[in-house]
């Protein structure tokens, strides 16, 4: 069989969909989340950065607000300013000391009064401030010079770099804010100069308005995975396991078929239909004479299905062609090959559907030929669970298969419809005698007289007759007395896979009595 047969094809396309809806929650839902995490991370970190720049402008306010009071002092006496610029470092908040310059020197501290050293213009962005790691009073504490010009005189405030680090440390929750300052930035705990350190490939800038400075932060965005287990492990459990359940279900309902037809069209296409054989032997003859094909379901699920079950439906809906037809193509192509015993009589069943659909002429023929050189007869036995139109058509079908070399038996004879009008209007050449009866000899005088009748009524029109159901010795004694041809039943054999009964066809000695 093709490794690709339509049952694994069948069940690869329903896993398929089955996997295809199992991943829809997880896959509906995780992109969406994952979307509006970023956006929420984008969002968090651009509020960081807006509170740090809101931070340092409130800062510096304080500091212009000094300056500018300041202001109108620079270039006057040292010694009437000294009182103000002390005064500012009280009262502004954040200051930590101011000067007063003429030109580029500073000649006036609030720390040391009258003083002279070098503060040059050029080392201040845009003139107004200037990012250092400190001075020489507290050379590790970084500080922030504000300057404010008028002509060549100037006032500067300068801030505290803690206060800085402390607003920047305060609005820095998982990602780090610098401020920078031209070539300067400065982080919670950390100064530097040049480039400012980068924590991630995605960077969020912010500049005042007022001051010549800019907030920056950057961030990586996690791998998806692990930001999703991370933050949402419990709902991504529950969309793991909603999706597994729905698709479990789904391909739980796939593999379930629509209808009993339907199911009957899945397994015919899946050669899941196999033949049986029941031997038959001729009283007073050694081996087995025949054999009965029966028609097994081996279902993948449910294993053996019993005929009962499934044979009416398949009659019902017309499939019962087509399985037959498979499974004799089957077991003759390995019957041909069996040393058979001769007139081997080889039966199988045939409803109403194998008349009226399909080709059965045809199919005998071919049948036929292949079991040409093993000698074997086959036989047709018409179950009379339905009733047979007998038309003109079927009438000619009959004469055919008689002239073929295909005897036609009623099966279940007396059981069902009409089994004399058969005899009086079509070409039959055997009576098969019900079970039912065969199973009162010996305690049902009822259904020992029918026996006897059937037996004599063949014998009168020349029929070959079968006695299906034998179960005992005194069952196969009783019929061999009779003068019935053909002997069938678990007292002689149950029915077997057609390998096992090919075994013992070749070893031989398969019955004696």
């Amino acid at each position: 069989m093709n490794p690709l047969q339509p049952r694994r094809r069948h069940r690869l396309s329903h896993l398929m969909f089955a996997l295809l809806v199992a991943a829809l929650p997880f896959a509906a839902t995780v992109p969406a989340l994952l979307w509006q995490e970023r956006q929420d991370l984008q969002a968090s970190v651009r509020q960081q950065v807006e509170q740090g720049l809101q931070l340092v402008d409130g800062i510096l306010d304080q500091a212009d607000e000094a300056a500018r009071i300041l202001l109108p002092l620079a270039g006057g006496s040292c010694d009437k300013a000294v009182y103000s610029l002390r005064r500012q470092v009280a009262v502004a908040p954040f200051v930590r000391s101011t000067v007063l310059l003429d030109g580029d020197n500073v000649y006036c501290s609030s720390l040391s009064g009258s003083t002279r050293w070098a503060m040059p213009a050029r080392g201040f962005v845009q003139g107004r401030m200037q990012l250092l790691s400190g001075n020489a009073i507290t050379p590790d504490v970084p500080l922030l010079y504000y300057r404010l010009n008028r002509g060549g005189d100037a006032a500067v405030a300068t801030v505290d770099g803690r206060y800085l680090q402390l607003a920047l440390q305060d609005v820095s929750d998982r990602i780090l804010v610098f401020l920078q300052v031209g070539d300067h930035w400065l982080g919670p705990r950390r100064y530097g100069e040049g480039t400012m350190p980068a924590s991630g490939q995605v960077e969020e800038i912010r500049h005042s308005s007022r001051y010549p400075f800019t907030v920056r932060s950057s961030y990586d965005v996690p791998a998806w995975h692990l930001h999703l287990w991370s933050h949402h492990a419990p709902l991504t459990v529950i969309l793991l396991l909603l999706g597994l359940s729905a698709g479990a279900t789904l391909y739980w309902l796939l593999g379930r078929p629509a209808s009993f037809t339907d199911e009957l069209r899945r397994a015919l296409a899946n050669d899941e239909f196999e033949g049986y054989l029941q031997p038959i032997v001729k009283p007073g003859l050694p081996d087995w004479r025949g054999a009965e094909v029966l028609m097994r379901w081996r279902h993948p699920r449910e294993g053996l299905i019993r005929p009962d079950l499934f044979i009416p439906r398949a009659e019902e809906s017309g499939l019962i062609v087509e399985m037959t037809r498979r499974m004799m193509d089957a077991v003759l192509a390995k019957l041909a090959k069996l040393p058979l015993a001769p007139d081997f009589h080889l039966g199988v069943n045939i409803s109403r559907a194998h008349l009226q659909e399909g080709d059965l002429y045809g199919d005998c023929r071919r049948w036929a030929g292949l079991l040409a050189e093993s000698g074997a007869v086959l036989t047709l036995e018409l179950t009379e669970r339905e009733m047979v139109a007998i038309t003109p058509e079927v009438e000619a079908l009959f004469r055919r298969l008689d002239a073929l070399g295909v005897r036609v038996a009623l099966d279940d004879f007396g059981t069902g419809h009409s089994s004399l009008v058969y005899l009086q209007q079509l070409t039959v050449g055997g009576l098969k005698i019900d079970q039912s009866f065969v199973a009162g000899i010996g305690s049902d005088g009822l259904s020992g007289h029918i026996v006897d009748s059937v037996a004599e009524l063949a014998a009168k029109l020349g029929l070959a007759t079968v006695a299906e159901g034998v179960e005992t010795a005194e069952q196969f004694d009783y019929l061999s007395r009779l003068g019935v041809n053909w002997l069938q039943g678990f007292y002689i054999a149950r029915p077997m896979p057609l390998d096992e009964f090919a075994r013992r066809v070749r070893q031989g000695g398969t019955w004696q009595r």
